[in-house]
């Protein structure tokens, strides 16, 4: 029986292992942002279900709560978003994303989240902590329309591209000091014993919504700038790329490890796409809209599946994405224990 880290490390170097590494993640609303519930919460999580490593799952706003948002963390919005209750721009004043430094007091929070649950820990599991591209960031902050996994979106309706159009200069400005903030906090994650990041690209890369010259332009090269560094220090990178036609194939050159996709609407299949990734490791199989919904049986499945046509291909089992905050234990249990069944036969 292989350890954790021997498991990853094995799939990494694109061999087969005796079964392929799982993990699953989701929100823990209200108890995501003060660091010893955090910690709490990831070390729960992972004594319970074993997974084969820790992804940290943040709130969904704590970057934005380091530019100066601030939140009410007792009343949610659409189930994963903390009530906004001050601003920190009402005008999209670009110039407030300065580059910060640990002397950030959310930031630190983030670090010592690590340690704590690096320390908490009874045996060796790789940490992935999580941060989004940094255009993200910004128009989180401003408020513009977030691009659901699997729901249309209309350019038209979002306000950051007629930002790109006109204030161009002063958006890569921005998203050059967010990058080389994120560079600052990596290094300090590294140094409190993450193995690497869980880095989302969101949905920018959808098919018909951002051009493939924007996504050039305002993504991919400060997705290069700061994953370099993280290559550099010998990181680990699980890169997404999220929901429906998401494009996948466009990630080949980038320096990561793992590409995590949505292996149905409009995207490859693992199969399809297990060997123009070359040294990427293919991440997924399981469609994660269906939990929250009472379905282990069809979870059950899914997940035999997924590791039964895979079973030649070095691979990281897991949900497209974040599982629902409403996941029931048959359900997660559905998932995780059968992604041995190959080895129960």
């Amino acid at each position: 029986m292989l350890s954790k880290r021997e498991r990853l490390n094995k799939v990494l170097e694109g061999k087969l292992a005796d079964r392929p590494p799982v993990t699953a993640y989701r929100h823990f609303p209200k108890e995501e942002r003060k660091p010893e519930e955090l910690a709490n919460i990831m070390l729960d999580w992972q004594n319970k279900y074993d997974w084969d490593f820790i992804k940290i799952h943040p709130s969904a706003v704590f970057m934005q709560e380091v530019y100066g948002d601030i939140f009410e963390w007792e009343t949610y919005v659409e189930e994963i978003f903390p009530k906004k209750i001050k601003k920190a721009t009402n005008n999209d004043d670009l110039s407030i994303f300065v580059k910060k430094d640990m002397n950030n007091s959310v930031l630190k929070d983030h670090v010592e989240v690590v340690k704590l649950i690096k320390n908490g820990l009874t045996e060796d599991v790789p940490i992935f902590h999580t941060l989004f591209t940094p255009l993200t960031v910004i128009t989180n902050m401003f408020e513009c329309p977030f691009v659901r996994r699997h729901f249309p979106a209309d350019r038209k309706e979002n306000k950051i591209f007629d930002i790109i159009k006109n204030r161009k200069e002063e958006l890569l400005k921005a998203l050059n000091n967010i990058t080389d903030t994120y560079i600052e906090y990596w290094k300090a994650m590294r140094k409190a014993g993450a193995d690497g990041l869980f880095y989302a690209g969101i949905a920018w890369a959808r098919e018909d919504y951002m051009t493939y010259e924007e996504w050039e332009e305002f993504v991919k090269q400060f997705d290069i700038k700061f994953l370099n560094e993280v290559k550099k220090d010998g990181g680990k990178i699980i890169y997404h790329t999220c929901g429906m036609t998401s494009n996948p194939q466009r990630f080949i050159d980038y320096p990561i490890d793992i590409l995590h996709w949505d292996q149905g609407a409009g995207n490859p299949s693992i199969k399809e796409l297990a060997k123009p990734l070359g040294k990427i490791i293919p991440m997924g199989g399981v469609d994660e809209m269906i939990f929250g919904n009472n379905k282990e049986k069809e979870i059950a499945k899914q997940t035999i599946a997924a590791v039964t046509e895979n079973k030649d291909i070095p691979f990281i089992l897991a949900p497209y994405c974040s599982v629902s905050i409403y996941s029931t234990e048959k359900e997660l249990r559905a998932f995780r224990d059968n992604a041995d069944c190959l080895l129960k036969k």
